[in-house]
């Protein structure tokens, strides 16, 4: 009769230890990737903040030479073209198709 109860039991209790077990397991890995997804996230933040400082440089840059008097029109009107494509880029007019 002991043998009766204390089979079921035990199985119960190895199968509750098991799941209890894998449960932690895979909490443990889902807070690793979620680790390594914010650290690649910072990372890639800051690589889109160093791209928007270059890219305001060379709008700053293109600016400058378009409204110089010094340098001929078609240059001038190359580098006007050049901003509004830079502009258009950074309003993700473009990168979303």
């Amino acid at each position: 009769m002991v043998i009766r109860l204390g089979l079921p039991a035990l199985i119960v209790l190895v199968g509750t230890v098991w799941f209890a077990w894998s449960s932690y397991r895979r909490a443990v890995s889902a807070e690793q990737a979620v680790t390594e997804l914010n650290g690649e996230t910072k990372a890639l933040i800051q690589e889109v903040r160093r791209l928007e400082k270059a890219v305001a440089a060379a709008e700053q840059g293109l600016r400058t030479l378009s409204s110089h008097p010094s340098v001929p029109r078609d240059v001038a009107l190359t580098a006007d073209l050049t901003l509004a494509d830079i502009r258009r880029l950074t309003d993700n007019k473009e990168l979303d198709r």
